[in-house]
């Protein structure tokens, strides 16, 4: 009997995992001579072709485990799938989010996932019910052939709808860095601006104050709740200029720079948070 209940311990998870990904086949390689790649990117032309026809194309999965030099453009370019149809179906929040070992899943026709309800979704994109696709392993997410993401949600995503809270020397950047008081390598999750204390702190981003007040090693801190599940936070200021419930407009004033919390001299913290994972803040095209 032990014998037993330890070998369906045992096989219990390989089964399930087994179960999970059934029906899914994999793509090696990016590489021209991958026979599924090939496929895939077959399928995707013909089935730009249905649906400008007019017709509803047969969805079809694949899985591609992303690998060290695979960027979110490399990827979206050798699979012919757009920018709107892979962070979708994969939650990815932005440009950025992109890990070596990551699996991601790919339909062979172009679209948009959304969660809830079936009936809900249909109700929201103005689709029948049954025209919803389930998306393998993923509970109450459907996919939506033919749909693009609005202009907002796409500049969210590859974070244009973000400007810098304050213009000033990038003191300390996103990612692995050596804790300024501990001495250990610990992950950053923003980007300090090292600014004089008093300087004028803005919205990021249209949006509401959830948060005003001290906030552990952040010191005093203002939260801001932004579209699509995107929330900015502000720290180690020395005053504020607003109070939580208040609807800002990016660039509006919300706070002064300073150096409370953990801070070894005046900065802001500045983070980028989608459903409560932090994302590399990028300001290549919009400072202010």
């Amino acid at each position: 009997m032990k014998k037993q209940l330890f070998f369906f311990l045992f096989l219990f998870p390989l089964l399930a995992a087994v179960y999970a990904t059934s029906g899914v086949t994999y793509i090696r390689s990016l590489a021209n001579s991958d026979p599924e790649l090939q496929k895939l990117r077959k399928e995707v032309t013909e089935n730009l072709r249905t649906l400008a026809d007019g017709h509803v194309p047969q969805v079809k999965w694949r899985r591609y485990r992303v690998k060290k030099n695979d960027t979110f453009f490399s990827i979206m370019a050798r699979t012919v799938l757009n920018h709107d149809t892979i962070s979708s179906v994969n939650h990815l929040a932005s440009l950025w989010d992109v890990s070596t070992g990551d699996e991601w899943l790919l339909p062979n026709v172009r679209g948009i996932a959304a969660k809830g309800s079936r009936d809900i979704v249909a109700k929201k994109f103005g689709k029948k019910a049954d025209s919803l696709v389930p998306i393998p392993g993923q509970k109450n997410y459907f996919f939506i052939t033919g749909l693009h993401f609005e202009s907002i949600e796409s500049a969210f995503f590859d974070l244009r709808a973000f400007i810098r809270p304050v213009a000033g020397r990038l003191t300390s950047a996103f990612g692995m860095r050596r804790d300024p008081f501990t001495e250990k390598r610990k992950f950053h999750k923003g980007i300090d601006i090292g600014v004089p204390v008093g300087t004028p702190v803005v919205a990021s981003a249209d949006g509401v104050v959830t948060f005003v007040g001290k906030k552990g090693g952040y010191g005093n801190t203002v939260l801001v709740r932004h579209r699509n599940g995107y929330l900015t936070l502000y720290g180690h200021l020395s005053k504020f200029a607003v109070k939580k419930g208040v609807r800002v407009k990016q660039g509006q004033k919300i706070a002064y720079s300073g150096k409370t919390g953990r801070a070894t001299g005046p900065h802001v913290h500045f983070e980028v948070r989608r459903e409560g994972r932090a994302e590399r803040p990028d300001f290549h095209r919009t400072q202010i």
